[in-house]
């Protein structure tokens, strides 16, 4: 019974998701390089299946010459805790195995930071990746080499959204992992989140 019950649970859930945002879920939940990623992590999914209430935000820093990264914060019930975890190896090459992993509950201001970032940068109005790069009036096209992949995923109210940056140039969507960096406890030092 308890089976058939957490199995209804979860295709409701899933069929909410796919009603909101499912071309992105999906996308993300398909790429291989995100389930290799997310089992080394030894990382759920976001939408979690149960607490419907659950809010919950995950940064996955994937940088090419330094340690992957990602760190998850939650608001369950009156409790705000981040996890944040560390690969041993270099997001461009062998990513490695788990190194570190550090939780902590997280303050009631430093929840609303979080969500004042978000706000400000427009998350959940963002598109999943930027539009392509266009020359500039010189005909030349920047492009970023050797950079670093950012992947923010939301869940509020059973609605799932995610943005993915490579290189990412907005400074409110750039704040959103300089923050996040600070309240890990990782150590991430300023050059890794470029």
């Amino acid at each position: 019974m308890k089976s058939l019950q957490c199995f209804i649970i979860a295709l409701a859930f899933f069929s909410l998701a796919k009603a909101q945002d499912s071309s992105v879920r999906e996308r993300l939940l398909q790429s291989k390089g995100n389930i290799k990623l997310s089992g080394l992590f030894n990382e759920p999914p976001v939408l979690p299946f149960d607490d419907p209430d659950a809010e919950i935000y995950r940064l996955t820093f994937i940088p090419t010459f330094f340690n992957p990264i990602k760190i998850r914060v939650e608001k369950r019930k009156a409790d705000y805790i981040l996890i944040a975890k560390r690969l041993s190896g270099q997001g461009g090459y062998e990513v490695g195995t788990l190194k570190t992993e550090k939780r902590r509950l997280l303050k009631a201001a430093e929840w609303q930071q979080l969500i004042d970032l978000l706000t400000q940068a427009g998350f959940w109005d963002m598109p999943y990746t930027d539009k392509e790069r266009e020359p500039n009036e010189k005909g030349e096209l920047v492009i970023c080499l050797d950079g670093s992949e950012w992947v923010l995923e939301g869940v509020k109210h059973g609605r799932f959204h995610a943005v993915n940056r490579y290189c990412p140039d907005v400074r409110s969507f750039q704040e959103i992992g300089r923050y996040l960096a600070k309240l890990s406890g990782l150590g991430i030092k300023e050059r890794e989140l470029y």
